[in-house]
């Protein structure tokens, strides 16, 4: 049974948790599906990316760093999942309740139902030095110096590619 508990920190800012048997605490907003799936998936350890975003309409946000990586926990009183990169021992804590969709190397594992990317361009550009854009629902949100570089980021952002490296 999960124990739901209300944390103050030193700044005044004040976070309700659900505490799981297994001690993980997740925001109490995090939906079932994705604490079950990250309840899994720590303990496995298997390497995921994770998508950040607007969980009432499912719209990304388009994260590029701090997504790829395995779930582990942080030590202390409150242990909230953390995202640790292959060779680390430590990692930034989730946003477990801002999750949107998560993948694995080879397909999804969980994705929010209404989940979008949006309208993802690549346009030639007018600046010499980078001329490749990537258009985001008609704004641009990224520039490249090639062409090979800019298509690479647009099949990351829009989950066709795991990863940019």
């Amino acid at each position: 049974m999960k124990q739901i508990f209300e944390h103050t920190f030193v700044n005044g800012h004040c976070v309700l948790y659900q505490r799981l048997p297994s001690g993980t605490c997740y925001h109490a907003d995090t939906p079932e599906p994705v604490v079950e799936l990250l309840e899994q998936l720590r303990h496995s350890r298997r390497k995921i990316r994770l998508y950040y975003g607007d969980t009432q309409t499912g719209q990304s946000w388009h994260d590029e760093h701090d997504v790829i990586g395995w779930i582990g926990r942080s030590t202390g009183t409150i242990k909230v999942p953390l995202l640790i990169e292959p060779g680390d021992i430590g990692g930034p804590a989730l946003l477990d309740h801002c999750i949107v969709r998560i993948d694995s190397p080879r397909q999804v594992l969980y994705q929010h139902d209404e989940f979008r990317v949006g309208e993802v361009e690549l346009v030639r550009g007018e600046l010499i030095r980078l001329p490749w854009e990537i258009w985001i629902d008609g704004a641009v949100h990224a520039r490249f110096k090639g062409k090979i570089e800019a298509r690479q980021y647009q099949d990351f952002i829009e989950g066709k590619r795991f990863a940019l490296i």
